[in-house]
């Protein structure tokens, strides 16, 4: 039963190992999500700010905690908010955390404003979830909370409710409200379904789909290319789509909107170890999934190019886009880097993974050391195989362990946050906590590195259109340096950044974000001869 609600059968075949494992449906936690979103409900939260009461009063913020609860002037402000849904029932748990987040900080004002939306799930009926917590903290400082009883949430689908809370004044609280909105929506509906999904994976009467494997000098470097092609053979031109690490093609409504419906053949690079590749048999080891087993994004050479020569195989287009996301960034930048542009008439980058993110990575130091790999792997045992940030299996799985293609996996919340709204073939995208093999994060720092020396060295990659497009809600990457970093690739660009989208515009928890994106790369294309 969960092969059926978690996979979609596409023309091409795919390996049987590499079906969910059936044991899922053994831990009632998991099963039931999965099985009856019907359960469940989206809690959609914007945290807006913390204001005076009082407009005139200048004094009013909250302020730093010392050691013994006093106000503290050695101390800077930087105000995050935990937000987690409590009940009997709520469906979240401390190893399937689908009832908490944590909103972004925002760092030197007493008087913080996140404007910043997000959602946590939760079972229906406040006999299971009785409501939700906030809690408003200044680095690891709780500074005040409050609960939201869910008798006071807008009805399912209706539109946001403002709730205003006035904390106690305390040493560290001075004449200040929080204010946030909240609404809700069904989990068992989803921006993008398994029906919209399933169909566009499929022939239709003006479009031929089709899967086609770029071999590599072993199997797990095959690649698998995506085929969208306009059956009457007139198409204006095509888009090469590169995927993101732990991605997968899984927006129908971006293509048909943007590509396919315009006349576009489109084609997606599910780079060796990753998407695709896992449910084509290639990846032998769940926890390898977008592992680099060189170390260098020279893996990725002729898999680009074997794409290129696959569409001009089929017709000499007019014009063709090169379209990447995250992780697809660096390994596309890297053909660019070596092979050069001539294919190409333009660009599209959706939040490109040109630098490794402090806050992702957890902290400044870790990014040190993913920075300087070559040090670090020279001064220890580590290798290209070794995994950093391998999950732990949590003690109340440990009598129904989820085995999976040759390792235990953990189900992770955050993909699953996404997959209530966006649906995705689990064996083209982990539903499951991947590590970090240093094979991968070498390949992709020395990328980066390369691509700072082409800045100082005042070279550019391209002197075609580029449009870069991101999300300050980014929960990946930083926003502004993913716009900084863009410059080195070319003049030509124009970046766009919005603000509650995510880390793929495409797949951000409100759909008229997602559909003012979609509009916005539309009149970028447009205007640059795309249509």
């Amino acid at each position: 039963m969960i092969e059926e609600i978690l996979t979609i059968k596409t023309p091409g075949e795919a390996a049987e190992a590499a079906i969910p494992p059936a044991a899922i449906e053994n831990i009632p936690t998991y099963f039931t999500f999965f099985n009856q979103p019907e359960l469940y409900q989206h809690i959609h939260v914007h945290v807006v700010c913390v204001r005076p009461k009082d407009p005139n009063n200048s004094k009013a913020g909250v302020f730093p905690k010392g050691l013994f609860g006093q106000r503290s002037i050695f101390k800077d402000m930087n105000a995050s908010v935990d937000l987690e849904t409590y009940g009997q029932d709520t469906g979240s748990t401390s190893w399937f955390p689908i009832g908490k987040h944590s909103f972004k900080r925002c760092s030197g004002s007493t008087l913080p404003v996140w404007d910043d939306k997000d959602f946590v799930l939760s079972k229906k009926g406040s006999e299971n979830t009785e409501g939700i917590k906030l809690i408003l903290k200044n680095e690891n400082d709780a500074l005040f909370e409050f609960n939201i009883p869910s008798i006071e949430f807008p009805d399912i689908g209706g539109d946001w409710k403002e709730f205003i809370f006035a904390p106690e004044e305390a040493t560290t609280i001075t004449g200040v409200e929080f204010v946030c909105r909240v609404r809700v929506t069904d989990c068992e509906h989803k921006i993008s379904g398994k029906d919209a999904l399933e169909k566009f994976l499929q022939d239709s009467e003006t479009i031929s789909y089709t899967e086609e494997v770029i071999e590599g000098e072993l199997e797990v470097d095959n690649a698998v290319v995506q085929c969208w092609r306009q059956k009457s053979m007139d198409a204006k031109g095509a888009v090469l789509w590169t995927i993101g690490r732990n991605d997968c093609f899984m927006h129908p409504h971006v293509a048909e909107k943007l590509f396919t419906g315009k006349g576009y053949d489109l084609y997606v690079l599910n780079y060796s170890a990753n998407g695709m590749c896992r449910k084509k048999g290639f990846v032998k080891d769940s926890l390898f999934q977008c592992h680099n087993r060189t170390g260098s994004c020279d893996l990725f050479l002729n898999q680009v190019e074997g794409a290129i020569n696959l569409m001009r195989s089929y017709k000499e287009y007019n014009k063709l886009i090169g379209y990447a996301h995250s992780t697809g960034a660096p390994v596309f930048v890297h053909y660019l880097m070596k092979k050069g542009d001539d294919c190409f008439d333009g660009f599209i980058f959706n939040s490109p993974f040109l630098d490794w993110s402090t806050d992702a990575v957890g902290g400044s130091l870790v990014e040190l050391g993913l920075e300087n790999l070559r040090f670090v792997t020279a001064l220890s045992s580590m290798n290209n195989d070794t995994q950093m940030g391998k999950s732990s299996i949590p003690d109340e799985n440990k009598e129904n362990p989820l085995k999976y293609l040759g390792s235990e996996i953990v189900l992770c919340s955050w993909a699953s946050k996404l997959f209530s709204q966006y649906y995705f073939d689990f064996g083209s995208r982990p539903l499951y906590k991947v590590p970090v093999t240093i094979g991968f994060a070498k390949s992709v720092t020395k990328v980066h590195k390369e691509l700072m020396k082409w800045k100082q060295q005042k070279k550019y990659v391209t002197l075609k259109p580029i449009l870069c497009i991101t999300s300050n809600d980014d929960d990946i990457l930083t926003a502004s340096e993913t716009l900084t970093r863009i410059d080195a690739i070319g003049p030509s660009r124009c970046e766009i950044e919005l603000n509650d989208n995510g880390h793929d515009i495409f797949l951000g928890p409100e759909e008229k974000d997602v559909t003012m994106a979609i509009n916005m790369v539309d009149i970028w294309m447009k205007s640059h001869g795309f249509e």
